[in-house]
């Protein structure tokens, strides 16, 4: 057999981890410019200067082209732990950490701006992380750590690198991230006791050290909540940062919103829920008033009242009316919507009793209607919203009053005609 000379064998070696970095290089530049939606693998390739095959020769898919380890990243790990020398373990470990985190950060901001909007890529973020566990469980043996004690030290440091980046808003700086990170080392390296003992928060997010008031943090969660929705619905979802929400509820921490919530679709999906109770409440009392009816305004004012009547509690002003046409109209927002219905078994009910007063048109549409429907109800009352009296009573009159005129309008449209246009495919 013939053999590769070991100098051909390192050449090649060192050409395929330039070609891997060059390719890393190419897809963290197009998603920093274009998002990581509109970039394909194809146009990765073409920014490296190498073939689509060439591509699928170092990266598995085109998330893998941000997210696998450098080829010698746990080799620099390794270097970074050794100049720690003999230092005290944990500090040399968050040390070490924190140096390559310095390094790393322009791929640890853009992963994490991906991930902020593609939550199902969070696995692939932390399978990364881990990649230098070992490098750090070999320099703690050095150090004649036991085993078990190097498993939890080692840990404990990714968990809390894992946890600073979940809650570090992408749109801040290494600083913030880093004050995150700081907070969390220092929690781990006081210990659990000091925390049970001492309920300790990010600065700034409304709760002191000794303060141990559940109904405090309660208070705090429901002023980001509520300034989130109305920011959310002023300005629109993707224009207002998790750092914006944290000013502008008076947080003087900027990573409040991520430590409460998490992500910008953790925080919305607690928003949704926030007023999907109390209007699956409403339809509950709604139903049991209802049971049995053949009329079909009955379920109609089951689709309409739920909405108004939740609206006209809030008083004035109010911001749901708005962002709620905003989760209609774009999909992601709407898809994560539709995730909150799943267990409102009284929303279904309603429209199950609904579909049975129209015997007379078909499945799909009757599926086609409701879409008018729900479109007519939801921006109408985000119509209502933006012009509504300042008094509460009046608002409530008017949000009376749009209740009548849609339940009117939304009967009419279900009670409409079918009428075929030429080659039209509805049946």
């Amino acid at each position: 057999m013939i053999s590769t000379p070991p100098g051909v064998r390192a050449a090649a070696g060192s050409d395929k981890l330039e070609r891997w970095r060059r390719l890393r290089e190419a897809a963290l530049t197009l998603f920093e410019q274009h998002g990581y939606a509109a970039v394909s693998v194809d146009d990765i390739a073409a920014a490296a200067g190498v073939s689509r095959r060439t591509f699928f020769n170092h990266f598995e898919t085109k998330a893998a082209a941000l997210f696998d380890p450098d080829p010698q990243e746990a080799a620099r790990m390794t270097g970074l732990l050794d100049q720690e020398g003999t230092a005290d373990p944990w500090q040399g470990l968050t040390r070490s950490l924190k140096a390559f985190l310095t390094a790393e950060f322009r791929v640890v901001a853009t992963r994490r701006r991906i991930v902020e909007g593609r939550p199902e890529l969070n696995r692939l973020h932390f399978v990364a992380n881990a990649n230098f566990e070992e490098s750090m469980l070999a320099w703690l043996a050095a150090q004649g750590i036991g085993d078990l004690e190097s498993r939890v030290l080692t840990s404990a440091a990714l968990g809390c690198v894992r946890e600073s980046f979940m809650a570090w808003d992408p749109a801040g700086t290494d600083v913030d991230l880093f004050a995150i990170l700081d907070q969390m080392l220092t929690l781990v390296a006081t210990g659990t006791a000091s925390i049970a003992a001492s309920r300790v928060a990010f600065p700034g997010d409304g709760l002191t050290g000794t303060d141990t008031s559940s109904a405090r943090s309660g208070s705090t969660r429901a002023r980001i909540l509520l300034t989130a929705e109305r920011l959310f619905a002023e300005y629109g979802v993707f224009a207002v940062s998790n750092r914006q929400i944290s000013e502008a509820a008076g947080q003087g921490n900027n990573a409040a919103v991520s430590y409460h919530f998490g992500t910008k679709p953790d925080l919305l999906h607690a928003i949704v829920q926030r007023h999907n109770e109390p209007m699956e409440s409403i339809r509950q009392r709604l139903l049991q008033a209802r049971t049995g009816s053949t009329d079909l305004r009955d379920w109609v004012a089951c689709m309409v009242l739920p909405f108004t009547l939740h609206l006209g509690e809030l008083g004035t002003p109010t911001w749901y009316g708005r962002l709620a046409a905003q989760i209609m109209t774009e999909p992601s927002l709407r898809k994560l919507a539709a995730s909150e219905l799943h267990d409102a078994r009284h929303f279904y009910m309603v429209i199950d009793g609904l579909h049975r007063c129209l015997p007379g048109l078909t499945p799909e549409l009757r599926r086609r209607r409701d879409d008018m429907a729900r479109m007519l109800l939801v921006h109408t009352c985000a119509h209502r919203e933006r012009t509504l009296p300042d008094d509460s009573e009046a608002a409530r009159t008017a949000w009376a009053t749009t209740a009548a005129e849609l339940i009117d309008a939304i009967e009419g449209l279900y009670r409409a005609p079918v009428t075929i246009a030429e080659n039209s495919h509805l049946t």
